[in-house]
């Protein structure tokens, strides 16, 4: 697919079912039914969406506490992939987790999951730690990721 205009917004309660949709083609993303992430934008975790042509190809959801932003979920439709479409639902995701007092950024990646690992490395996180059998179907390790925003 060529690269054309990708529209960033927040995410809104309406559009759990399409964020699901994108999660469950991305078998590396967690996985959260339409139910979860409609409840998760209705409470305190922040979501950003990017639109190809009316229709959700990607999003993220983080969660701020105090000056800290995780990184919950990422997932990008397999035909928007290396198009540059997650970095720049990072870089709005971190931005807003700035604006509200954010100095660190962190998350859980799979061990197994060298793309993901080489885009949150390009987008400025380090490798800081490591949880042994942290995920489940199948059981794997998860390496620790972050990144300072100040």
């Amino acid at each position: 697919m060529a690269r054309t205009a990708i529209l960033v917004r927040p995410t809104e309660p309406r559009d759990a079912a399409a964020i699901a949709v994108v999660g469950q083609a991305c078998p590396s993303a967690a996985d959260w039914s339409a139910n979860q992430y409609e409840d998760a934008v209705r409470t305190n975790y922040q979501g950003w969406l990017a639109e190809h042509d009316g229709a959700v190809v990607a999003f993220v959801i983080t969660r701020v506490a105090a000056d800290e932003v995780e990184i919950l979920n990422l997932a990008v439709m397999p035909d928007r992939r290396r198009l540059g479409v997650a970095s720049q639902l990072i870089e709005r995701a971190l931005e807003r987790a700035i604006a509200a007092g954010a100095a660190r950024a962190y998350l859980e990646v799979r061990a197994s999951n060298s793309a993901a690992i080489a885009l949150y490395e390009k987008n400025g996180f380090a490798r800081t730690g490591r949880r042994t059998s942290y995920y489940s179907s199948p059981a794997e390790d998860a390496l620790l990721l972050s990144r300072n925003l100040s």
